[in-house]
């Protein structure tokens, strides 16, 4: 598998995983899922422009129903930072993230499976900006927490565990990588 396929399954994986993350708690479950489900196809059809606007306004909407600090509003945050993040917006993406984790962690409890996402993302921005060293300890958190939250035969702890894999290979480490592939692959 050659890198460019890793980084597309990853951003893939990735964005799969983080519109799990925007289903809502509330009774307009079904009209926020719509949004989302919404503002991922028009992200998967390359027009970010739309995508970015309607999540915008998600996050916005859901900031006035609930506050700025609810669950909901962490998983709307996580959405917009993936937007940004897929078409470069490091800068716009990395405070989303971040205040998304925070929010998170807040709302569903640091070893909530719901937060694993989340750190995957910022995990792959800081893996994008070659920032090794930071994105390290959020993809083995994010593993740990689905490990122990799912069991190990769960298909998000493939995930991370394809994303541990990228990031030791992006970095030459291939002896550290393979043994994580292989076990990604058995699930």
């Amino acid at each position: 598998m050659n890198s460019r396929t890793r980084v597309i399954l990853l951003a893939g994986l990735t964005l799969f995983a983080s519109t799990c993350l925007s289903a809502p708690s509330s009774a307009q479950k079904s009209e926020t899922a719509a949004l989302s489900a919404k503002i991922n196809d028009l992200s998967r059809a390359g027009k970010y422009a739309e995508a970015v606007a309607l999540a915008q306004g998600q996050v916005e909407s859901l900031e006035k129903k609930y506050g700025p600090a609810h669950r909901d509003v962490g998983a709307a945050l996580n959405n917009l930072a993936q937007l940004y993040g897929s078409q470069g917006r490091d800068a716009d993406a990395e405070p989303l993230s971040r205040r998304a984790i925070a929010i998170l962690e807040k709302t569903t409890g640091a070893g909530s499976p719901e937060i694993a996402a989340a750190l995957n993302n910022l995990a792959a921005l800081y893996q994008r900006q070659e920032r090794y060293a930071e994105a390290e300890p959020l993809f083995k958190r994010a593993l740990a927490i689905r490990e122990r939250s799912l069991g190990s035969g769960h298909p998000d702890v493939a995930q991370s565990l394809n994303n541990l894999g990228t990031h030791y290979e992006k970095q030459g480490r291939h002896d550290d990588s393979r043994p994580l592939f292989r076990r990604a692959l058995a699930i």
